[in-house]
């Protein structure tokens, strides 16, 4: 028997009273790995946090495989590789019975027939390690973008990308400005902007929930969702996407009426996930605690600022949302920057 634990999983909150006074309770063994059980020092509830407690299989495996699946290899295929990984043999039959049950939040099985026949496992993703400051694992998944800019609406978005695929790679790509010590970050810009922002059912809530089970720690939560959304989603088509604006695209906007305060040194970002679905370009940030976020709407903005004067594609053509696990808030980023007449 093999089993499997995580050394170091990240802290749930209370499913009862949402209190994040939780701590480890001991652990339940069952008959592929350890579980790890929680208890609320508010409420004195116990639980374990895992989707799958009811299934002898890990979550981890289960997750592990649908991904798998979805990189475009067969259901034999995923199940070798589940028993080459963990030591853990699967019937063809439960993998399957795990990729149905997944299909309302995995969506990536409504396009899944129409991109592996075309791709290679090996050159569904392609990755870059940006050395920025920090190391940023800028993905592509090449699968979504050939698919999802066939579709007639999204066609005026061909510039997104040719700027993903041609230009961030490239030799041209202004890297240097990520590493200036007089650069502003994005993330923590010195304003604040307003916007009619609206709480809305998405899915991105339901596959945070996934993956996060399986992230190893609190660190590893955007990496272990960031891969997650772009094996598992329908619409993810790139991940970490480096983003900048200089004082040109500065004076570009000032002329043309926008009224975001602008300062004199470039600013730089990478955007957690871009998304190409209902006729926009969806630019999403992964936020802990979503609820109680107050910069995202000026850290969205200029995301949306930065791609649209490195593709030429309008601010209206952009909307911006941040999200956890429960809570999905969105907005457009135009009326935030340009007065309405």
């Amino acid at each position: 028997m093999n089993t499997l634990t995580q050394t170091n999983p990240p802290i749930p909150r209370c499913p009862e009273c949402r209190a994040k006074a939780v701590i480890k309770k001991g652990t339940r063994k069952t008959r592929h790995e350890s579980r790890q059980r929680w208890g609320c020092t508010r409420c004195g509830h116990t639980f374990t946090n895992l989707v799958t407690k009811h299934s002898p299989y890990p979550v981890k495996v289960i997750m592990e495989a649908i991904g798998r699946y979805n990189l475009g290899y067969s259901a034999r295929d995923t199940v070798r590789y589940l028993n080459r990984r963990f030591r853990i043999t699967v019937p063809e039959k439960t993998f399957r019975r795990w990729h149905d049950s997944h299909k309302p939040i995995c969506t990536y099985h409504t396009i899944r027939p129409q991109i592996a026949p075309r791709f290679e496992p090996g050159g569904l993703l392609e990755k870059h390690y940006l050395q920025h400051r920090q190391v940023y694992l800028y993905t592509l998944h090449h699968g979504k973008l050939d698919h999802l800019f066939s579709y007639p609406y999204h066609r005026a978005y061909r510039p997104v990308r040719d700027y993903l695929v041609t230009y961030v790679p490239s030799f041209d790509f202004p890297h240097e400005l990520f590493t200036r010590v007089d650069r502003e970050r994005s993330s923590q810009y010195p304003a604040i902007l307003e916007a009619d922002v609206t709480r809305k059912e998405n899915y991105a809530t339901k596959l945070a929930g996934l993956a996060l089970q399986i992230a190893p720690s609190n660190k590893k939560r955007h990496e272990t969702l960031q891969r997650f959304m772009l094996l598992n989603d329908s619409a993810t088509i790139a991940v970490e996407v480096p983003i900048y604006m200089t004082p040109d695209d500065f004076h570009y906007f000032r002329v043309r009426g926008f009224t975001f305060p602008f300062g004199n040194n470039p600013i730089t970002g990478h955007i957690d996930f871009l998304q190409l679905r209902s006729g926009f370009l969806h630019i999403l940030d992964y936020k802990p605690d979503a609820a109680k976020e107050k910069h995202a709407v000026t850290q969205l903005t200029i995301y949306a600022l930065a791609l649209s004067r490195r593709t030429g594609l309008p601010v209206k053509a952009f909307k911006c949302a941040w999200f956890d696990e429960r809570d999905y808030f969105e907005f457009y980023p135009l009326p935030a920057v340009y007065p309405r007449t």
